[in-house]
């Protein structure tokens, strides 16, 4: 049997939103049209984002609440998610919206500690109207927040922010600090065309450093369509009903659309956006805090990088070192920038998971930096014991796996230790959601 003696963190596990966000905790007299401004749970076939309603792809919506490590993967891709077959087999977690079943859940995942992100509302990035964005925020941050009352010392969420407006964002990362949240996650992407690192924007980060509050960029599927052209494009390939163009801009507001909308309008068809899409926004974002010393503006302000893996961390922080070296005469010696190996070992965090065998083969690349993440329950979730067994194997030390798997986590959110899981559950069964 699998034991262990230390405290494991899951850095980025998840919710996945149920209706009462909308139909309770939205405000009564705006909630009719709050959910034409984004509107969507997986119990709906139809997604409403900024006054429009767009097919949704059920298969897709389902899969983020099958990730339970112990079913075979092949066997979960193989069955469509939602359809008779796939329900009678999987069925949908019913801890990503129950505490207490999540908890029984964490107990057989090896999990003792867990920080909450959405799902479906890290779509906030695509809402225009600022009011929207804050209305939809505010009932979504006091919903995690209930739900990570059903242990404080286990639950911790994370918040999210209507950026759409720099003074909402501010009111809202204040109000939440004082109800004890650690984090807030923003989506390292255009929000109405503006990219998070632009100056506007410097006021809320200057909030982040005075509350103390980690900023966490966490990235999404990317799979709108460009144009209006592209997705006629892509719907002829894959039929109608795909839920691809999700805003009428011909803007590209994520670097992953491009091999996602590339593939969708070949043949065969497959979502190619989670293998690629969420790397390219979180190296997009790092190199270019890196490179222009974004992050030396805010001295005391702590980032992690969230839902992108962490395998290409070295790459990113060579080329960053080398062409500021070959491009210094572009800054002139007055503009110093700080050297972005010791500036990212100094200042963040980046998530790795289960199956990364690089990271631990590097393991010495990210013993200070490197936090764990089941991404549970997402169909790609893995647990601790997975980690703990491919460390082993792959000769990581033991105070090392104490480090990644939890000691970092909490360092960076100041979260003290709670031990609860000490050896594996053989025999568990995860409780499922009705239909």
């Amino acid at each position: 049997m699998a034991t262990k003696s230390f405290s494991v963190f899951d850095c980025d596990s998840h919710i996945v939103e149920p209706p009462a966000i909308w139909d309770e905790y939205v405000p009564a007299r705006v909630r009719a049209w709050a959910k034409t401004q984004f509107h969507f749970h997986t119990d709906t076939d139809t997604l409403l984002i900024n006054g429009r309603a767009v097919p949704a792809s059920r298969e897709r919506a389902n899969a983020a609440e099958v990730g339970w490590p112990r079913w075979n993967k092949k066997e979960v891709g193989r069955l469509t998610p939602g359809t008779d077959a796939w329900n009678a087999r999987f069925g949908r977690l019913k801890g990503c919206r129950d505490p207490h079943a999540r908890l029984r859940d964490m107990d057989a995942l090896g999990t003792d500690q867990v920080m909450l992100f959405p799902s479906w509302f890290v779509r906030l990035a695509l809402v225009r109207d600022p009011e929207a964005a804050r209305v939809l925020a505010t009932a979504y941050n006091d919903w995690v927040d209930d739900y990570a009352a059903a242990d404080r010392r286990r639950l911790f969420p994370c918040a999210v922010l209507p950026i759409q407006s720099v003074e909402h964002a501010i009111a809202e990362l204040r109000r939440v600090a004082k109800k004890g949240f650690k984090a807030a996650a923003v989506r390292p992407c255009f929000w109405n065309g503006r990219y998070p690192t632009l100056p506007e924007f410097d006021p809320l980060w200057r909030e982040f450093e005075a509350l103390g509050v980690v900023l966490a960029m966490h990235t999404f599927p990317s799979r709108e369509a460009l144009t209006s052209e592209w997705a006629q494009r892509i719907a002829q390939t894959r039929g109608a009903g795909t839920g691809l163009l999700f805003t009428d801009e011909p803007v590209v507001y994520s670097p992953g659309q491009f091999i996602s909308n590339i593939v969708f309008a070949m043949e065969p068809t497959i979502d190619a956006s989670e293998s690629l899409g969420f790397i390219m926004e979180a190296m997009t974002w790092l190199t270019t805090v890196l490179m222009t010393g974004w992050l030396e503006k805010f001295p005391r302000l702590k980032c992690a990088v969230l839902e992108s893996n962490a395998t290409w961390l070295p790459l990113v922080l060579g080329r960053s070192r080398n062409f500021l070296d070959l491009y210094a005469f572009q800054r002139g010696p007055e503009r110093p920038i700080a050297d972005p190996v010791e500036t990212f070992y100094r200042r963040c965090f980046i998530a790795f998971e289960s199956d990364e065998a690089p990271v631990y083969r590097m393991w010495d690349l990210y013993e200070n930096v490197g936090i764990w993440s089941s991404d549970y329950p997402h169909h790609d979730a893995e647990d601790v014991w997975e980690a703990l067994e491919a460390m082993t194997k792959l000769g990581v030390p033991e105070a090392v796996q104490k480090k990644l798997l939890g000691d970092n986590a909490r360092r960076l959110y100041g979260i003290e230790p709670v031990l609860v899981v000490k050896e594996r559950i053989e025999d568990f069964q995860p409780e499922i959601l009705p239909w």
